[in-house]
């Protein structure tokens, strides 16, 4: 199964200038780490580069079309075709997680049948964004308490595919 997970600001915001636009939120990591600990991760070629390394206790594809891009670790395998591996991960048992950038966000939205969304009441200046999707396809599973740090409030809430339009 593919789910994905992503925070993002009141207007979809996830990025400015390859980071997140927000100051660290350590709620939101925890959540991050709860969520996808022991799972197989799905992310771009710029988004791992983002990471401090190959994170621990979880398994990497990095889909990349840079031939020069290669990362030798037990825990990472580096992929091409992205729909080819969109589709292999729709079908897996396991549950693998979508972890960014927009442009695989976007990609994997019409495979993805989990989204565990964290909402930042706050509007950013960014140049990246998470994709629009239909709300009416999902329904909201799961929920938190609104929580506040560093001046922020902050909400986790999980998306389950309802439907397809």
């Amino acid at each position: 199964m593919l789910s994905l997970i992503v925070a993002i600001g009141r207007n979809r915001e996830i990025g400015k200038d390859g980071r997140m636009p927000w100051p660290t939120l350590s709620q939101d990591f925890k959540h991050l780490q709860e969520k996808t600990m022991g799972k197989t991760l799905l992310m771009g070629q710029k988004t791992f580069e983002s990471l401090p390394g190959v994170l621990p206790k979880r398994f990497h594809i990095i889909v990349s079309d840079d031939l020069n891009f290669h990362k030798e670790h037990k825990r990472v395998r580096v992929v091409r075709d992205l729909k080819q591996i969109l589709e292999e991960c729709q079908a897996a048992e396991e549950e693998i997680v979508v972890f960014g950038g927009a442009s695989i966000y976007r990609a994997s939205l019409p495979y993805v049948e989990r989204m565990y969304i964290t909402k930042i009441d706050a509007e950013y200046d960014a140049d990246t964004y998470f994709p629009e999707w239909n709300e009416e396809e999902w329904t909201v599973t799961a929920d938190g308490d609104p929580i506040t740090e560093n001046g922020l409030t902050y909400q986790f809430f999980t998306y389950e595919r309802s439907s397809r339009t």
